[in-house]
């Protein structure tokens, strides 16, 4: 079971003060993908059309609707990190880039069980020193860790339609990780 793969992860990488839980799916829409993919333009996180996990590299809006879709089940992974210095931007990204690993592993921990996963996680795909995008296909697709936003899924409502406070804190944040997953395949 996803908890049983999850509580090894987490015991083999003192992943202390994360929080596990089985949430239902996202529903994104062709209104919230607008919306979603709007805000990916302002490229406020740096990352649009730069990398592979971000827009448009990630895919056309259709296209990860329909994938989103596709994961009848999702889990998130959340850690709140206290008296944080947003002036402090290397630091902050450097908790980002954390906490997007520990999503990328419990994706690869899922497959490596046979389940089907896609990992995601706040802003572009950090795997690689220098993605390929757009001049090479992605060198290691199932590293790969996509943008929440790029599918369309709108984390204040989604996390709010799952009773998980989800909210822009002054010296404090939280980091989420979704985890859209289905049943393992037959081996």
């Amino acid at each position: 079971m996803i908890e049983d793969i999850w509580a090894k992860l987490s015991a083999d990488l003192a992943l202390e003060g994360y929080i596990f839980r089985k949430i239902d799916p996202p529903s994104p829409d062709a209104c919230s993908m607008k919306k979603c993919r709007d805000l990916c333009a302002q490229n406020l996180c740096g990352a649009f059309d730069i990398t592979w996990g971000c827009p448009p590299g990630v895919g056309a809006e259709d296209e990860c609707l329909d994938l989103v879709s596709g994961f009848p089940k999702a889990a998130v992974l959340m850690k709140r990190f206290e008296n944080i210095n947003f002036d402090d931007i290397g630091h902050v990204e450097k908790l980002g880039a954390k906490h997007q690993d520990v999503c990328r592993m419990f994706g690869c921990a899922l497959r490596e069980e046979g389940y089907r996963a896609l990992p995601l996680s706040d802003g572009g795909c950090r795997y690689c020193e220098e993605c390929s995008y757009p001049d090479e296909p992605c060198v290691f697709p199932d590293q790969k860790v996509a943008s929440i936003s790029a599918f369309g899924i709108l984390m204040d409502e989604y996390m709010g339609s799952q009773n998980i406070d989800f909210a822009f804190e002054d010296g404090a944040m939280t980091l989420y990780g979704l985890i859209l997953y289905d049943k393992p395949l037959p081996r």
